[in-house]
């Protein structure tokens, strides 16, 4: 948990970076914005890989190991409690998007299943604007109405969403989906979410353009859909037309002025060079207010008081024992923050030692006859007796 908080914190330099740099490619192509956008929340995802990663070169304080007790006090118990609540919120959280994430890919492929086929093209009364889903059998879902769209209409909707399978916007708009499920929690992802999305519809209407179709009839054609929405298109297919996109849409699509070309390799290489440069030294960051073993007149922190962590009964009845390795830092206040998990012997037992050393009292480290934050790793010892 401390680092997916973490990387959340983080993700927000990441973003709005990516928000500034879309702002100044304003008048760049639609396909050029959603790279960066693409490249943003990817590097949010890979951050707490990244932080896990880095190697850590700095010497830690190492604190006496502890050993725990078969029944535990209240308070541990509460603490442990307290602990356990945080991941719960963030799980239920993570679980509430995925599941309609996997609802609506239930949703569409069922619609799928009883859609009517010609010509390899899928038409259903259950959808209302053309869509398309899937990566390695994608398949183009039209609305049952379409068997009466002029020749043209019909075309600039199989232009349409033949860019998406091309872009395979499907998959990209689907790992968003599931980043901003890991970061539910951070506004910014859905913001970045919802941006991708905008972007790559903008950058297929580009392609549509880009290979020979008027701007005023193509414009008319995403009109003439939209007054023919009813209801929402499932979540997890991407939609020619949502009525909350269309007005900036049809802008673009009228702007003879804005370029319609897709991003070069230099952009490409640029974006993706930029995103590391952000991520590496985000991933990196550690605060520098934070002291480290062996600095000149720093005396180490030692543990004043301790509430000794709680044998769980699973792992007691499956005979599991070990040590839980934990990285800390021992705050000016004398209690542990920031605990992370280094090496873990089981669930129940990693959530234990978590919540008793949060518990524990320390004499501050002291620099230059002052208490200051330092450095630490910690040894809880779960052995059956």
């Amino acid at each position: 948990m401390n680092v997916i908080l973490d990387s959340a914190l983080k993700s927000t330099a990441i973003l709005s970076a990516a928000w500034i740099i879309a702002q100044l490619l304003r008048r760049a192509s639609a396909d050029v914005r959603h790279r960066v956008w693409l490249a943003a929340l990817l590097a949010v995802a890979v951050l707490p890989v990244a932080a896990l990663s880095i190697p850590r070169s700095w010497p830690v304080a190492q604190i006496a190991a502890a050993s725990p007790i078969l029944a535990g006090t209240a308070r541990a118990e509460r603490a442990m409690r307290g602990f356990s609540w945080l991941a719960a919120i963030w799980a239920a959280g993570a679980s509430v998007v995925m599941l309609r994430l996997l609802a609506g890919m239930a949703r569409i492929a069922r619609i799928t299943r009883s859609a009517v086929e010609r010509d390899g093209i899928f038409y259903s009364h259950a959808v209302s604007t053309p869509l398309t889903w899937g990566v390695l059998s994608p398949a183009i879902v039209l609305p049952a109405t379409a068997a009466g769209w002029s020749a043209a209409q019909l075309d600039a909707a199989l232009r349409h969403e033949r860019a998406h399978i091309l872009r395979q916007d499907w998959l990209w708009q689907t790992i968003a989906r599931m980043i901003a499920a890991a970061f539910w929690f951070q506004p910014l992802v859905w913001l970045a979410d919802r941006a991708l999305r905008r972007e790559a519809e903008q950058a297929v209407d580009d392609c549509v353009l880009a290979s020979g179709a008027n701007p005023a009839e193509y414009a008319g054609d995403l009109l003439a859909i939209a007054r023919g929405l009813s209801g929402g298109a499932p979540a997890a297919a991407v939609a020619m037309v949502r009525s909350s996109e269309l007005e900036t849409r049809v802008r673009s699509i009228l702007d003879d002025a804005r370029p319609r070309s897709r991003a070069g390799w230099a952009a490409r290489i640029a974006i993706a060079v930029v995103a590391a440069a952000i991520v590496l030294p985000l991933a990196a960051f550690q605060d520098p207010t934070v002291h480290k073993i062996g600095e000149a007149g720093l005396t180490p922190p030692r543990v004043i008081s301790k509430v000794e962590p709680v044998y769980t009964p699973e792992a007691r009845d499956a005979k599991i024992d070990g040590t839980v390795v934990l990285k800390c830092v021992i705050g000016d206040s004398g209690l542990a923050e920031n605990i992370e998990v280094v090496r873990s012997v089981d669930a129940g037992l990693d959530s234990n030692a978590v919540a008793a050393v949060s518990q524990w009292q320390f004499s501050p480290a002291r620099k230059d006859g002052k208490p200051v934050p330092v450095q630490a790793t910690i040894e809880v010892n779960f052995h059956l007796k």
